[in-house]
């Protein structure tokens, strides 16, 4: 026979909702609405606001009639974390993902050479930046030093490295929620740390937002052999992809050739020195990484099993679950 405790209280077996209340698990429910920022300029009102009903509203005023709505915290676009009051579940940083690429892209082209007639390979020199960029640079060492501001004829061949564009690529979007913890050949999380126990805390990392950055390699040279050399060595670098590596993307990033350009004219009758130049327009899809998301992990997992369905049993199982979980609580 079982003595109830009127202190205590009691719950129903079955908690859950009705079936017919349960949101679809496949569809992503809409975002809540933000309360007020409390740091925000007092012509930013809350959404929902009923001062934010135009119906009501009977003032002259312009201005506090909208108000954003960014309460998913790995929507926010912070790079600095709240000093004053961080958040335990985000961790927000400067990735540098797009100076990455454009490092990754520079040094893709380092290696390239050309030939003499002796058999003797030079490299080219490369320069991140625009043509004028690039030219300016190599101007620069062609003055002379008799303070004549002489400039000798430029040095070529040479090659400059421009980004010419950066598109968002939405056939590549991951949901920000679906989250890779790196785990290893042990199948057990790769980033975790120990807080209170050991690897109790666990790192989420979501894809990164995809975006495609295009890029111009410009490459100057006076005789067509010394292009032909540089534009086999770069064509074949594409089959039909290239690769890159960039600090805090783990995910594959490729590069695309898109197409190729030249000013050459075939038309005699110039007796000027000719420059021959080409054009290699590439793309390269990689990612804006996201926040970083902090979770606790599961350190163990307590099985009990009841002989019958009374309420006595039923209410010590859940006291001995709400212990167990209040001695992982940090």
């Amino acid at each position: 026979m079982s003595v109830e405790n009127p202190n205590q209280q009691q719950r129903d077996y079955d908690q859950c909702d009705p079936k017919a209340s349960r949101p679809d698990p496949i569809l992503d429910p809409a975002p809540p609405y933000c309360d007020k920022d409390p740091n925000a300029p007092e012509n930013l009102r809350m959404v929902n606001d009923e001062s934010l009903n135009w119906l009501k509203d009977q003032t002259m005023k312009k201005t506090g009639f909208g108000a954003r709505v960014d309460c998913d915290p790995m929507q926010k676009g912070h790079i600095l974390n709240d000093v004053e009051s961080p958040s335990r579940d985000t961790l927000y940083r400067y990735s540098k993902a797009m100076r990455g690429c454009d490092e990754a892209m520079l040094d893709m082209f380092r290696n390239v050479v050309v030939i003499d007639e002796d058999g003797k390979a030079w490299p080219i020199p490369i320069l991140l930046g625009p043509p004028e960029k690039a030219v300016a640079a190599i101007v620069q060492d062609n003055v002379r030093k008799d303070e004549t501001l002489v400039v000798n004829r430029l040095r070529l061949p040479m090659l400059a490295l421009t980004q010419t564009s950066i598109d968002y690529d939405l056939n590549r979007y991951t949901y920000h929620q679906a989250l890779n913890l790196m785990r290893g050949r042990d199948g057990k999380p790769g980033l975790t740390i120990s807080e209170k126990y050991n690897r109790d805390t666990v790192f989420g990392v979501a894809r990164g937002i995809p975006v495609n950055i295009g890029y111009t390699l410009t490459a100057w040279t006076t005789y067509r052999e010394d292009m032909n050399q540089i534009a086999e060595q770069i064509i074949s670098k594409f089959s039909h992809l290239a690769y890159i590596r960039v600090t805090g993307v783990p995910w594959e990033t490729v590069v695309k050739l898109e197409s190729i350009a030249n000013n050459i004219n075939n038309e005699p009758g110039d007796k000027a020195i000719r420059i021959i130049k080409f054009e290699f327009n590439m793309v390269a899809q990689t990612y804006i990484p996201q926040p970083m998301t902090r979770k606790k992990a599961v350190l163990k997992m307590k099985v009990d099993f009841v002989d019958g369905l009374t309420d006595e049993d039923i209410t010590q199982v859940l006291m001995r679950i709400e212990e167990s979980v209040k001695e992982l609580e940090c």
